[in-house]
């Protein structure tokens, strides 16, 4: 069993649902439990899978716990896997109070967050706590988990979001929605807000007139006031959170990462199998995922000069931008790839419970 307290499709919505097909495919019977009405639901039946939704609520530990209990009464299982917090407090709280009478696996896709002590009890309940990079596995040791407990698998690129047409109505609205125009060269951060800022910063040290792109940023509110304020040889849109951010890509010449705290990037691994040059923060997750100079750059995540000077060494040489491009693919492709994914998931899963 897969639970997921969460239901829209951010990243790591993504890469447990398509996680959870991949296992399906492999020939586990996947039941998966998840917010009812949610985007995540609807993709999940539409892939197949039997789906139990269940709505968590937010400061009900011992419903959501009881909620699981019923649900696993009606429907066993041979092992469940939590994926995010909510499910992971319940599932802790069934397995302290002994009602979980199968092996839990622990998901950790994000940097951790949680107390030390909480991360030290739910380390020794979980059979394994599994993490998406070794950026995040060094954080859970940290806060106290067992290294004997801990397994990094890392997520898997899924082509589906990346591959396949794109219309030619659907990038005609984006650039109709950030007023493209030949003059100025286009690059974008598709993420909500993540450190966004040192960005907006960094365009006083960029020289090429240039369009930023913040997909997934309101018009309003601090990021917005730092985008009105950019020289005026620049342009900043800031465009609303949607799912459907494909099509944006073909107009995009580079794709930035600033966030200074990530598990293992969905949107990086996205842009990087497009074949774009990434700029990403040297931090956490995306030092596993970029080689500096190889397969895109890294800068200092704190830097406004650095990103600056990164942006116009790009933008001033398209040969080496698509260099970085061509190996970014590969990165994206072949080193993180779903099948490979599924495949360390389904080893672990039978390690557990062959009993090793």
């Amino acid at each position: 069993m897969q639970v997921l307290h969460q239901g829209e499709g951010d990243g790591s919505v993504t890469s447990t649902l398509h996680l959870s097909l991949g296992l399906a495919r492999a020939g586990f019977h996947v039941r998966f439990v998840c917010p009812p009405g949610s985007e995540v639901e609807g993709r999940a039946r539409a892939g197949g899978l039997e789906v139990h939704p269940i709505a968590f609520s937010s400061s009900g530990r011992r419903a959501n716990a009881a909620t699981l209990a019923a649900l696993l009464d009606r429907h066993p299982v041979d092992l469940v896997n939590s994926q995010s917090t909510k499910d992971r407090t319940a599932l802790t709280w069934l397995a302290l109070t002994r009602r979980l009478r199968v092996p839990l696996v622990v998901t950790r896709r994000q940097m951790p967050q949680s107390l030390f002590l909480e991360n030290w009890l739910v380390s020794r309940l979980a059979t394994r706590v599994v993490a998406v990079s070794r950026a995040v596995g060094d954080a859970l040791i940290r806060r106290g988990t067992p290294r004997d407990k801990l397994a990094v698998v890392p997520n898997g690129l899924v082509t589906e979001r990346v591959d396949g047409p794109v219309r030619p109505e659907l990038v005609e609205e984006w650039r109709r929605q950030i007023e493209w125009e030949p003059s100025r060269r286009t690059i974008g951060i598709v993420s909500r807000p993540k450190n966004q800022e040192v960005v907006l910063r960094a365009l006083d040290q960029v020289t090429v007139p240039t369009r930023l792109v913040l997909a997934g940023v309101e018009p309003t509110g601090l990021l917005a006031d730092l985008a009105a304020r950019v020289p005026a040889r620049h342009a900043v849109v800031c465009v609303p959170f949607t799912p459907e951010v494909r099509a944006v890509y073909e107009l995009l010449e580079l794709v930035l990462l600033p966030s200074r705290s990530e598990g293992l990037s969905q949107a990086l691994l996205e842009a990087m199998a497009l074949g774009k040059p990434v700029i990403a923060s040297a931090a956490t997750g995306n030092l596993e995922v970029v080689t500096d100079g190889v397969d895109g750059r890294l800068v200092d995540p704190l830097a406004p000069s650095a990103w600056g000077q990164a942006i116009e060494e790009l933008l001033s040489d398209p040969a080496a931008g698509a260099r970085l491009g061509s190996r970014a693919r590969h990165t994206a492709r072949v080193t993180y790839s779903l099948d490979r994914t599924v495949e360390r998931t389904a080893e672990l899963y039978h390690s557990i419970l062959a009993g090793s």
